[in-house]
């Protein structure tokens, strides 16, 4: 999501007062307790955290690029490599699918960006490499068969727009590709529109400052779930209790579609401002970002996700 947009769609602001979590909970669904943190073998945060510094390894890698392309082949090993069957590769923008099934209809999209934004030297340890290490530990931490509904986990190419084009036009263009093809009925490996339950997005959670504030396109009751799933982990319901302003990213063609969802993401990269002195900036680096910050997200969505319906 490009700074410019901030202003264009509403004023930048925090609220003192915290999100009403439990009222908003009523009607996003109860689940089945076993199938959230008894049956998962728990998130591995240094794992995770190694994941993310072979993405940065790589190098830069905006979408069409060498390095782009090996990240996609990396995503899709590393879920062979955690037993899920069917990895697909989508074209012409390469998102990266992977199911793990449930027994209840229905599907829950599970995503980040795997792309970054064309700029010399600029490594995205945050934006988007932190995203990503959380879908593939949690391909390795989700129960193997879920109770209820299957969730696959897309890695998103071609969020960033390219050089100085709008946004608008040229952003979140393999989130676009993907619901036109579930649109059309499931083609190249995405779940058919109507089967989608609810689309989950983690972007820039990696941030050893973490801060993940109600984001104002999202579903409240989707937020509010991982909200009270991080409570049940901390005690409080920090760090997912602020407002934050609107922001266009990979959920927003899925809300277009009718699907509830929500997206996860730090905007406070960094002293300043949001979104602060770091994004999009070469100082987006491996030291900025912290095994703490992708287990305190990963498990939170190891509870939430399962309790989907």
């Amino acid at each position: 999501m490009p700074l410019s947009h901030v202003p264009k769609l509403h004023p930048m602001r925090r609220l003192a007062t915290a999100f009403v979590l439990l009222a908003l909970l009523a009607g996003c669904g109860g689940g089945d307790e076993s199938t959230t943190a008894s049956d998962a073998a728990g998130f591995d945060a240094d794992r995770a955290f190694a994941d993310l510094q072979a993405q940065v390894d790589l190098g830069p890698r905006p979408r069409g690029s060498e390095a782009a392309a090996r990240t996609a082949e990396l995503i899709a090993s590393r879920w062979r490599e955690a037993g899920l069957d069917a990895v697909t590769t989508q074209r012409p923008w390469r998102n990266v699918l992977a199911t793990i099934p449930g027994s209840e209809p229905g599907t829950v999209v599970v995503g980040a960006h795997y792309d970054t934004k064309g700029l010399p030297g600029f490594v995205g340890a945050n934006d988007g490499a932190s995203g990503v290490a959380i879908l593939l530990e949690l391909a390795r931490a989700l129960p193997p068969r879920l109770a209820g509904p299957s969730v696959q986990l897309v890695a998103f190419d071609g969020e960033e727009a390219r050089g100085d084009r709008d946004f608008d036009r040229d952003g979140i263009r393999g989130s676009r590709q993907y619901v036109a093809y579930a649109r059309a009925g499931g083609e190249q490996g995405a779940a058919p529109l109507t089967s989608i339950k609810a689309m989950v997005l983690f972007d820039m959670v990696g941030d050893c400052d973490l801060q993940i504030p109600y984001e104002q396109n999202s579903d409240k009751d989707l937020y509010a779930l991982f909200a009270v799933s991080a409570a049940e982990l901390g005690g409080t319901a920090d760090p997912f209790r602020f407002n934050t302003f609107p922001v266009d990213d990979d959920h927003v063609p899925f809300l277009d579609a009718g699907i509830p969802a929500v997206d996860f993401i730090d905007f406070t990269y960094g002293p300043g401002a949001p979104p602060g002195e770091y994004w999009h900036t070469r100082a987006d680096t491996i030291d900025k970002v912290c095994p703490a910050s992708l287990e305190r997200v990963g498990e939170t969505a190891l509870r939430a996700i399962p309790r989907i319906r």
